[in-house]
This record gives structure tokens, C-alpha cells and sequence, in this order.
């Protein structure tokens, strides 16, 4: 029997590597739609003004059948795996039995002797057997492991948490550029900067102009050191950049980009990013130097309104605002604009300019310029071309040399005649945010409020009737499987009595040939119908996810603003209902189902066996099930207990890292790294917990599920020798029903590894399924409605209009705007 081991050993090694293969490769596939759901939610109102809803749709849509089709892939692997499996085990049965026969026959072994060689391998095969399953999620786990790995393992060359080098006192922010070369790693054949050199004294204004892509952003980030220069050198009071401490330098050097990245929270929180440690009568001097007062406070909560995901609730000029002010309470040396108000419109500039004019006193400025007319004050003014310094001096040098800067002066004076913008953002103001829930009876509260209700199986299949006819043939095939363990407790009891013969019966040779090569052809039925079985639920599971996927993303591309302005509609817990919920339900359809069929049907036809042939056992033997649900209702009790609230906490710290990879230059910029990773851990630190007490409970669970099985032996053993001894059953009958039963009780073990899976599907259906359910005021996606020929003009009369969130604030008061053809 031992002979075929080393097969069986090799095939799982050889199936985990290819489940590890496809599972790396379907994240890979599915990671690309994971990109591409998260650039459309996360830019959803431009999306929506250009109607590219059907458009990316379409693209999500492409992205995720060929993740659906590795993930069937998988499912054949999977199936293959646990088949050959069972061949090789049953294989062994059979060699086993034939052998020993042959031993028997040629009175060179007892037939009890053989009986103990194989029960010894037998227990030990099929428990290899029970955990065939876990191989598949081994696979799995190693696939998704070796990109994990990559990550963690891979060392950046400019280290954020390095406590390397100097953190010099005293600086005073005189900043030196000498003989600058650059090439951005992902564009290795085009040099962006030249050989690039100047200098801004402390206290000084520096402007640096030129068209686009001429190297003027690449200069700011390489002073912050997101990158490291090919060539040349930044000093910093004399001292080179790469020299002083990474975090030191940054907290150094304030930044207000083109388009500031705010976070999901608060406006004072916002702020606190910038200097941890900062009062709030720095916050209130900080907000009044930045021109933001006054608009923080006419809000009801003031600075404690939440800015929305990625700022969306706050105008432009708003969300510039609070960015300066973020970074004055830095109190930095050195100020880095990196086209500041080019996103602005002419009112919102203007304010914001005064903004900027004011946080620039006293400290080392450095302007990137997108309108010139903001920077004519400039101590300096550094006009650039392709990568390299044209020319250097004021306004009024430059205009006189009537070069470079000269004509991007005029060009501009020309474009501002021919285009202005003529329309201001208003500003939208949330309600506070919820605060994070961490009790199981708030967040089933709000699981109420916004009407999820956990589903069940019958609800997903619903959603799965399009695989209807591949689920039936799967559910044969687990019947049919199911019948293969009831065969083999008979075929058992057979093979005991040929070895009651004596030695030398030809009987015994032509029945124990026989009975061994029914165990083959055991192995062979168990084989094909694990194979049809865990396509056929793979494939439908991989549909029923690509499908969920796909509706919710649909679904979310017909809803109006006002659905993403809610904090519960963010785009990173949407991300997460794609990327992880609807995964999850799959696990409700997948392989696992089948060994609950299998379950089903192989201890009913176990019971039945065992009333045939001795109902008085039957009786006993059968009255270990109840013990064993007990076992398994404890099971499902300890991991539905917190699924909700561990769901909760797991889409918190998931929008966490979307948000600080969403703005990692900020992150970087501001060194939060460390206070994001620490916020990130925190949430997973409840589940964490959660799920260690939960392991012991569920270890108590399945070690008291199991050793009922102990029980049953011993205490069927001791009835049937009364039975026996009474004369009530014959020996071989007592067998039949004691191994129908024992044999047929171990598809409960796989079985049990469906519910937990099970519990988190439900869950994940309820949520997504709530989802679904939602319907937009303004549908994006409709072919309802007049399309009447458009000239141009345009009529507003007596509009009035208050942002749904928050109601109590008019924006529009009775408007009206006509705007003739």
C-alpha cells in the first residue's frame, strides 16, 4: 500500500504548484479590472460629464472575463487534483487487497493480519484524503503569497522609515541646483532635465516657468527626493539633500500641488496631517493666514466638517485652502507651489493667490507657474526649454529681453482674451462622518439602516440561474459521489469475509481478485465525478462572481453625484464590494457545495445500509449525528459571531491603504507614513484578535466533532459483541452497519470546511445584493427621454437647489442665467 505514497505525494505537490500558478495569475487579471474600477470611481464626475459610463463598462467588463476564465482553470486544476487523489488511494485499496489475498491463499499471512496492515495505511490515507481540500486553498494561499512577497521583499531605494543621515540645525533655506540630470525610470530614452543650475536664497521668491513638459514639476519632486537625480546635485544651506535624513527634510519643506490630495475626514484632522502635534490656535492662525476662515466657520460644524472622499465636498479654491493652510502649520523653511491655481477659476485664483502671497513671506519659495500673472513679483524667474535654463532674471529683465519668457507672456495675454472661464465650483459640505463602528451591535444597527439583510443560499442561486444547468450536473455528479464511500463500507465487509476462508479455497482467490478490483473501479467513479464536480461549481461560481461584478459596476455607473457624495459610497468601499465581496460569494457556489450534496447523500444511504442489515445498531450508531451538529452549529456559531463586524473593520482599513496609495506623493510628502500604517494596523487589530479567540473556540469545536467519532467506535464495538453474543445479528452484518456508518460519517469532516465559507458568502451577498437594489434619482445610463437638437442656448430660471447632504444650506436662490445661442 505504502508503495503508492510517494505518487500521491508527488501529485499534490505537482497540483499546488499549478493552483499556485493560476491563482497568481487570476489576481494578476483581476487586479487589472481592480485598476481600472478604481481610476472610473475615483474620477466618477468626469466620467460622468463626458458620458463614459458605457465606455468603461464595457472595459471593466473585458478586464474581468479574463479573470474568469483563469479562474476556471483553476476549478479543472482543482478538481484534477483531489481526483488523482482518490485514484492513487483507492488504487492502493485495491493493490492492497489483491496482494493480500495472494498472501491468504499461500497461508504466508492471516487474514486479520492483512486487515490490521490495511486499516493502519487506510486511516492514514483517508485522512491525507479529508485533506485534500485544504490543498487546493494551500495552492491558493502560495499564489497569492508570491506577490505579497514580492512586495514586502522588495527594497526601495529611498527608504521613508530610514533613520539615516544628518538633521542639521539652524537651516536657513538657501537652496542650490547645480548641473541637474534626470530620466524618469519608466521613460529611460527621454531626459527631462539637462544639466539644470540656480539658486534661491533664503527668504526669496523663485518662479519657474516654461511649457509643458519642460522639467518644472520634475525639479519639485526631486527637491521633496521622490526621486534621485541621474546626475548633479540639490544642496539645502550648502548640505546635499541625499545627506539629510529623508523624514527630517520633508517635515523641512511645505508642498501645495495643482490638484491637493485631502482625506476622507475631517478639516481639522486634515490639518493635524500636516504637524501632528499642532494646537488648535495653530490650526485657527494657520486657516486665517490661508484665507480659509471664514469659510470653515460658516459651516455648521466648522472645522470639524468632513471634506468627503478624496475632498469631493469642498469647491477647488476650498480644497487649496485648507491644503495651505496644512502646510503652514509645518511652519516650514522652504515652500514648494507646484502650479497651485492653475485648476482654479478666476474668482477662486484670486483668493487663493492672496492665500499663497501670504504663506510665502519669510520663507524659501519656489513657484511652479502655470498663469504668469500670478508670479510678476517673483525675485526671480527661471524660464525653461526642453529640460534646460533659457533664461534667468525678473519680470521686468525679462520682458525687456524679449526672449523665452516673452513670448509665453504674450502667448498667455492671447489665450486668456480668447478663453475664460465663466463658471465658479460651489461648495458642497457633508455631514459628519460616522465614527468607525467597533461593536457587533452598531454595525448591525446600521446594517439596518441601510437595509442590508444577510442572504442565504437560496437567494444566491437566484443570482446564478443562468448556471443552472451546469449546477445540476454538478449536483449529480456529488450524488453519484456520494454513493461511492455506502459502496465502499459493503464492498469492506466482502473483502472480511473471503478472509474467513481457509487457505488454499480457490474461492478465496476468485472473491478477494474480485473484490479488490471493485475497489478500482470505486476509485475510478470517485474520480470522474471529482473532476465534473469541481468544474462544473468552479465554473459556476466564477461566473456568478464575474456577473455580481459586473452588475454592481453597471449599477454604480448609473448613479448620479449625489451617490458618491455620501461617505457610506466612497470609492474605496465600493472598490472593496468589488475586489473582495463579490469573490467571497463564490464560495457559497464553488467545489465546497458539492461536498455538502456528497455529505447528504452518502450518510443517508449510510443510515439506510444500516437499518437493513441491523436496525438495533443502527439506532445507536446513528444517534452520534446529533453530537456531531452540535459540534458543527458551535463551528458556524463562533465564525458568523463577528463576520459583520470583522467585514466592517476590514473595508475600513482597505480604504485606508486606497487612500494613502491613491496620494502617496502627499503621504510622502507629509511623512505619514508611518501614522497611515499605524491607522491601517489598528483596524486590523480588532479582527486580529477577534479571530485568535475565535481559532481556540473553533479548535474546541472541531476537536469535540471529532472525537465523537471515538465514542461511536467504542461504544458500537461493545453493542455489537452483545448482539453477537446474543445471537440477535451475525458478525458480518454488525460490520456493514458499524463501517456504513463510520465510513459514510467521515464526508462530515469534508463538509465542514464549506460553512465557514459559507457564512462569509452569506454576509457578502447581503451586502453587494443591497447594492444592487439601489436605484439613482438621476439614471446616467438611460435611453429614456427627448433628444431634442441643441443650438446652444442655455436657460436657468429661479433655480433653487441645496446639496442632499447637507439640506440646511441653500446654494442656489431662485437663479437666473440665460445665454443666448
Amino acid at each position: 500500500m505504502m508503495s503508492l505514497a510517494p505518487f500521491m505525494i508527488i501529485c499534490g505537490a505537482f497540483i499546488a504548484k499549478l493552483m499556485a500558478t493560476a491563482s497568481s495569475q487570476e489576481a494578476k487579471k483581476y487586479a487589472v479590472a481592480g485598476g481600472i474600477a478604481e481610476e472610473v470611481l475615483t474620477s466618477m464626475r468626469t466620467v460622468i460629464a463626458f458620458n463614459g459610463q458605457p465606455h468603461e463598462c464595457e472595459r471593466y467588463d473585458q478586464a474581468l472575463m479574463e479573470g474568469r476564465s483563469t479562474g476556471i482553470k483553476k476549478s479543472l486544476y482543482i478538481g484534477l487534483g483531489l481526483a488523482l487523489t482518490f485514484m492513487i488511494m483507492f488504487s492502493s485499496y485495491c493493490l492492497a487487497f489483491w496482494v493480500g489475498t495472494d498472501f491468504v491463499f499461500k497461508n504466508e499471512m492471516q487474514g486479520g493480519t492483512v486487515m490490521t496492515v490495511f486499516f493502519s495505511v487506510m486511516m492514514g490515507s483517508m485522512a491525507l484524503g479529508q485533506a485534500g481540500p485544504q490543498f487546493a486553498v494551500l495552492g491558493t494561499a502560495m499564489g497569492a503569497a508570491g506577490a505579497l512577497y514580492q512586495i514586502i521583499d522588495r527594497e526601495p531605494e529611498i527608504d521613508a522609515y530610514s533613520t539615516e543621515g544628518e538633521k542639521p540645525k539652524d537651516l536657513k533655506g538657501k537652496i542650490t541646483v547645480s548641473n541637474l540630470k534626470f530620466t524618469y525610470p519608466t521613460r529611460p530614452d527621454v531626459q527631462v532635465l539637462k544639466g539644470v543650475s540656480f539658486e534661491a536664497n533664503p527668504g526669496e521668491t523663485v518662479a519657474l516657468v516654461g511649457s509643458s513638459g519642460c522639467g518644472k514639476s520634475t525639479i519639485i519632486q526631486l527637491l521633496l527626493r521622490y526621486y534621485n537625480p541621474e546626475n548633479g546635485k540639490i544642496c539645502i544651506d550648502g548640505k546635499e539633500i541625499d545627506k539629510i535624513n529623508l523624514e527630517f527634510l520633508r517635515n523641512y519643506v511645505g508642498v501645495v500641488s495643482q490638484e491637493p490630495v485631502l482625506f476622507n475626514t475631517t478639516i481639522e484632522q486634515n490639518i493635524r496631517y500636516g504637524r501632528e502635534d499642532v494646537t488648535d490656535g495653530e490650526i485657527t492662525a494657520a486657516l486665517r493666514k490661508a484665507n480659509a476662515y471664514d469659510f470653515v466657520q460658516s459651516f455648521p460644524k466648522g472645522i470639524y466638517t468632513n471634506v468627503g472622499d478624496r475632498g469631493t465636498q469642498m469647491s477647488g479654491g476650498q480644497k487649496q485652502r485648507i491644503a495651505i493652510a496644512r502646510a503652514l502649520v509645518r511652519d516650514p523653511k522652504v515652500l514648494l507651489l507646484d502650479e497651485a491655481t492653475s485648476a482654479l477659476d478666476a474668482e477662486s485664483e484670486h483668493v487663493v493667490q492672496q492665500a499663497l502671497d501670504n504663506a510665502s513671506k519669510g520663507r524659501t519659495t519656489i513657484v511652479v507657474a502655470h498663469r504668469l500673472s500670478t508670479i510678476r513679483n517673483a525675485d526671480k524667474i527661471i524660464a525653461m526649454k526642453n529640460g534646460e535654463v533659457i533664461e534667468v532674471g525678473t519680470h521686468e529683465e525679462l520682458m525687456q529681453k524679449k526672449g523665452l519668457y516673452h513670448e509665453l507672456v504674450n502667448a498667455q495675454r492671447l489665450n486668456s482674451q480668447l478663453s475664460r472661464t465663466d463658471e465658479t465650483a460651489q461648495p458642497v459640505v457633508a455631514a459628519n462622518p460616522k465614527e468607525a463602528e467597533k461593536d457587533l451591535e452598531r454595525l448591525k444597527k446600521e446594517l439596518e439602516e441601510e437595509g442590508a439583510v444577510r442572504a442565504n443560499l437560496f437567494k444566491i442561486l437566484k443570482y446564478a440561474k443562468p448556471e443552472w444547468a451546469y449546477l445540476v450536473l454538478a449536483v449529480i455528479s456529488s450524488i453519484i459521489q456520494g454513493c461511492v464511500f455506502p459502496a465502499f463500507s459493503l464492498f469492506f465487509t466482502q473483502i472480511i469475509e473471503v478472509f474467513s476462508h481457509p487457505p488454499g479455497d480457490p474461492q478465496l482467490k476468485t472473491d478477494g481478485h474480485f473484490w479488490a478490483l471493485m475497489f478500482l473501479v470505486l476509485g475510478g467513479v470517485e474520480a470522474v465525478t471529482m473532476i465534473v464536480q469541481c468544474f462544473f461549481f468552479g465554473m459556476s461560481a466564477e461566473r456568478l462572481t464575474m456577473r455580481l461584478r459586473s452588475m454592481i459596476f453597471h449599477n454604480v455607473m448609473r448613479m448620479d453625484a449625489t451617490y458618491f457624495d455620501m461617505p457610506r459610497h466612497s470609492a474605496g468601499k465600493i472598490t472593496t464590494r468589488l475586489a473582495t465581496d463579490a469573490p467571497n460569494v463564490k464560495s457559497a457556489l464553488d467545489y465546497r457545495l458539492g461536498s455538502v450534496f456528497n455529505c447528504i447523500v452518502s450518510i443517508s444511504c449510510g443510515i439506510g445500509i444500516a437499518f437493513y442489515y441491523g436496525w438495533q445498531m443502527a439506532l445507536l450508531t446513528i444517534a452520534i449525528f446529533p453530537l456531531a451538529g452540535v459540534g458543527q452549529a458551535l463551528q458556524m456559531k463562533f465564525l458568523g459571531g463577528r463576520a459583520t463586524a470583522d467585514a466592517k473593520e476590514m473595508e475600513n482599513s482597505g480604504k485606508v491603504a486606497m487612500e494613502a496609495i491613491e496620494g502617496i506623493r502627499t503621504v510622502q510628502a507629509l511623512t505619514l507614513e508611518r501614522r497611515l500604517y499605524n491607522m491601517f494596523c489598528s483596524f486590523l487589530d480588532r479582527p486580529h484578535k477577534t479571530n485568535k479567540r475565535k481559532a481556540i473556540m473553533q479548535g474546541i469545536s472541531y476537536g469535540f466533532a471529532s472525537s465523537i467519532f471515538y465514542f461511536l467506535y467504542a461504544s458500537a464495538f461493545r453493542f455489537g459483541v452483545w448482539l453477537i453474543i446474543n445471537q440477535t445479528l451475525q458478525p458480518m452484518n454488525v460490520l456493514k452497519v458499524l463501517f456504513s456508518i463510520s465510513f459514510t460519517a467521515g464526508s462530515l469532516g469534508f463538509a465542514s470546511a464549506y460553512f465557514p465559507e459559507y457564512i462569509k458568502a452569506t454576509f457578502a451577498a447581503g451586502l453587494i445584493f443591497n447594492m444592487l437594489q439601489e436605484e439613482p434619482h438621476i439614471d446616467g445610463m438611460t435611453d429614456k427621454g427627448k433628444k431634442p437638437k441643441i443650438t446652444g442656448a442655455v436657460a436657468l430660471k429661479s433655480v433653487y437647489f441645496k446639496y442632499p447632504e447637507r439640506p440646511d444650506v441653500p446654494i442656489l436662490r431662485g437663479l437666473d442665467i440665460k445665454v443666448i445661442e
